[in-house]
């Protein structure tokens, strides 16, 4: 009996190490994911973000980038962020799959160091494929444009209806919409963070989006809490089908 006691005991400690470890080694994901879940949570429950009704559920895939630096060196202005994205797969959402971008266009010289949020929203599996391996300017037929605010025009609605990618700004609670392909946003890649999700998930950026699974009790904790917030505020859509399950 004391045997089995200890045993016990040396296995608990075996994945306590193990769980520890992997927190260790990936902290700043850890980080990146509680932080974009927490936004996600502001938006569910702040009424006056004027963020547009039911627009996670039109969206195929929502990429939240927490913390955007943007710097202006001289006339040139650039940002870098890093973040997570998820896209809907049956059951829900996907793990968060790790995702960094780097912009640059015209700004103000005189313009002080900024730290924001961007939220991008995918609005069809045509663009989320696009940039699902990376390395695509958002323009052009990718372009994102400046996502609406309540009360919407209905020139705003149709615009909606036809974007490919709708992108917000993120500031202490407030939105606003912002577009990319001209002034500070001028040029913009966004690219899978494939050193985070190969040693994490054993698989790149693009397959974490296709909704390709991983044992979850082997990931660190904390590791899906974007995840979690997707399906705890967005899992139910408008028609009432209620998504419960996570991969």
């Amino acid at each position: 009996m004391k045997r089995v006691q200890v045993m016990t005991v040396l296995l608990l400690l075996f994945l306590l190490s193990v769980t520890t470890a992997a927190q260790n080694k990936f902290p700043n994901a850890i980080e990146r994911s509680g932080d974009a879940g927490r936004i996600i949570a502001t938006l569910a429950l702040v009424p006056d973000t004027g963020l547009p009704s039911g627009l996670f559920d039109k969206a195929v895939a929502v990429g939240v980038f927490p913390r955007v630096k943007k710097e202006t060196l001289m006339f040139t202005s650039v940002s870098q962020g890093y973040g997570v994205i998820s896209s809907r797969v049956d059951g829900g959402w996907t793990m968060p799959a790790f995702y960094e971008f780097y912009g640059g266009g015209y700004g103000n010289p005189f313009a002080q160091t900024d730290t924001f949020g961007i939220i991008f929203f995918f609005m069809s599996k045509e663009a989320m494929i696009a940039f699902e391996k990376g390395g695509v300017p958002l323009k052009g037929e990718n372009k994102a444009l400046a996502g609406p605010l309540e009360p919407l025009t209905d020139e705003q609605r149709a615009q909606m209806e036809s974007a490919e990618i709708l992108a917000y700004a993120y500031f202490n609670g407030k939105l606003k919409g912002t577009a990319f392909g001209t002034k500070f946003w001028k040029n913009f890649l966004l690219n899978p963070d494939n050193k985070i999700n190969t040693p994490l998930y054993g698989m790149k950026g693009r397959e974490v989006l296709s909704g390709k699974q991983v044992e979850r009790v082997s990931l660190p904790a904390g590791i899906l809490a974007y995840q979690e917030a997707l399906q705890k505020y967005f899992g139910v859509r408008n028609n009432g089908t209620h998504q419960s399950e996570v991969d």
